[in-house]
């Protein structure tokens, strides 16, 4: 693994990168998390972990699960778990493929690159003195252009005060010489981080547990009234409305479907094993529940945690109903971050030493995208932030495999305004 830090660049043509697979786009965003945990891990020590560690093993699994090819360890293991036959798995894989479509791998994707680009722009900006703390997709902002359907669709609104509590509470644990208060500082940081990034991927993990039933309900029977009259409709429209705006059948079946996935189908993937999150959180080996499940100290981190969790363990701990419901997954990952928080496991290279090396050159592949300065020159009352866009390509073939893509909606913001820093930074910086 390179000594060199990752740097903003990095992180930004990583994100920008148009001609890999989703399966192996997921793999190096999980190898630059990676790097990012460790490079954090300089000035904030490994004996408690980062946000990133956990991001590291959640983006792997993300890329065995978009790899839907002949022999796709995620078909695979979706079998098993429904205890498919083995003379009928080539019918399940056709039949699983056509109720995914090609919306759950955009879903996925792209949720996944636009949240590395977010919470790893933040950082590898922590320690610098640039006024641009993390970079955000903004489909929704006046200062990009008109975004396409499938982005404005994709990408939920989240409060940014989380991305400035996790910035000021690592910061801080950097600071400290006290190890348990840097636990818990860091401990504060990774539910800040979780509580904006699972906001923002709120639609899209609506998307892609809930195609296969719309799938069924509301898109085939059009999609064959399409081909007989020869008038297309907007599948994605469908595809991404709202839960509640659906017809109640659908509701229902939405419902139902995606309780049975939480409580039977879906894991949360580690060094150590899978954790099935239907069931009850319990410690892996060597970590005691009364070490970990204590009072919190630090009052900020506290009254984060208190937003999701209580200190009734039991109910803490309890498995997940729906997957969907922001509360009930948010109320398990602070639970799993609090147990496995001192776990050192999850700082390992989350590959083999040849696929991390193939993953090394794959980070470095690409252009960095070019600050936009000029689209202030006639609209002054703006305010000042920078903006990027992708830099030109002779290759005509990179523009045709981008059309999934987010294209130039990236923002760089401030996570205070200017003028109103505290001296958190300053100090942060020569820690």
């Amino acid at each position: 693994m390179s000594d060199t830090p990752m740097t903003a660049d990095d992180v930004l043509r990583i994100a920008a990168y148009k001609d890999r697979s989703a399966a192996l786009e997921a793999m190096v965003i999980a190898y630059s998390y990676h790097r990012v945990a460790s490079d954090l891990a300089v000035r904030l020590g490994r004996a408690a972990n980062n946000w990133y560690c956990y991001a590291t093993w959640t983006s792997k699994a993300i890329g065995r699960s978009l790899d839907l090819g002949p022999g796709s360890p995620f078909i695979e293991d979706f079998g098993r778990r429904l205890r498919v036959p083995q003379r009928f798995r080539r019918l399940f894989r056709a039949a699983l493929l056509t109720l995914l479509g090609p919306s759950y791998q955009l879903g996925l994707s792209l949720a996944n690159r636009a949240i590395f680009l977010e919470t790893a722009s933040l950082a590898v900006n922590l320690w610098n003195d640039t006024p641009d703390r993390y970079l955000r997709v903004s489909p929704e902002s006046d200062l990009t252009p008109q975004p396409p359907e499938f982005l404005t669709g994709l990408l939920s609104p989240a409060d940014p005060r989380y991305l400035k509590d996790a910035a000021q509470l690592m910061v801080q644990a950097a600071r400290t010489e006290d190890a348990e208060e840097r636990a818990e500082l860091l401990l504060g940081a990774n539910i800040a981080l979780s509580a904006y990034e699972q906001a923002r991927a709120q639609a899209a993990l609506e998307l892609v547990l809930y195609r296969p039933v719309r799938w069924l309900t509301r898109v085939s029977w059009r999609s064959l009234r399409s081909l007989i009259t020869r008038r297309p409709f907007p599948r994605l429209r469908l595809y991404a409305a709202a839960h509640e705006d659906q017809p109640w059948p659908t509701r229902v079946l939405e419902s139902l479907w995606s309780s049975l996935y939480t409580r039977h189908l879906f894991a949360v993937a580690t060094p150590l094993s899978d954790i099935k999150v239907g069931k009850p959180l319990t410690p892996p080996p060597g970590v005691s529940l009364d070490e970990v499940w204590v009072p919190i100290q630090n009052e900020k981190v506290r009254k984060l945690a208190e937003e999701f969790i209580t200190e009734d363990r039991d109910a803490s701990l309890a498995g997940v109903r729906d997957w969907v419901s922001y509360r009930d997954r948010m109320r398990f990952i602070v639970s799993y971050f609090r147990v496995y928080h001192k776990v050192d496991a999850l700082f390992r290279v989350p590959f083999d030493p040849e696929v991390a090396d193939g993953l090394a050159e794959e980070m470095r592949k690409g252009l960095v995208p070019q600050a936009i300065s000029q689209m202030f020159a006639d609209r002054p009352g703006l305010r000042p932030r920078r903006l990027y866009r992708y830099p030109s390509e002779t290759d005509p073939d990179v523009y045709e495999m981008a059309h999934f893509d987010f294209e130039p909606f990236l923002e760089a913001i401030p996570l205070d305004p200017p003028g109103e820093r505290g001296d958190w930074l300053s100090r942060g910086s020569r820690a």
